[in-house]
């Protein structure tokens, strides 16, 4: 590989980490049905950080992300009591609430912890 094209690799792939990075920026935080999920143990919220998510019983590692659009659409290693899975998770920021789509099935809107 010539040197020229070792540069623009590495260009383009710098570039693709950086869509990705910028596509959680909107996601990243803590987020829940009501205010009170923000708090309790008895309800989990939502965990996003740009590594990792944490949801009711699973504790995920990010794989891969992307955005398409608005939607941030996440392929997750998670881990539970019932074992180790790869769960598709798709986050789509609106009107200051986050639309939830796990394991293709739709969880509804979430709020922002504040």
């Amino acid at each position: 590989m010539s040197f020229l094209k070792g540069v623009a690799v590495l260009a383009l792939l710098l570039a693709a980490n950086s869509v990705s990075l910028h596509a959680a920026e909107a996601v990243i935080g803590r987020w829940a049905a009501d205010p009170s999920g923000c708090s309790s143990f008895g309800s989990s919220p939502l965990i996003v950080t740009d590594s990792a998510l944490r949801w009711h019983d699973d504790a995920c590692r990010i794989a891969r992300m992307y955005k398409t659009g608005d939607t941030v659409h996440i392929q997750a290693l998670c881990w539970s009591f019932t074992g180790e899975r790869s769960v598709p998770v798709s986050l789509r920021p609106h009107g200051g609430l986050l639309a939830v789509t796990w394991d293709r099935a739709r969880r509804g809107d979430l709020k922002r912890c504040r």
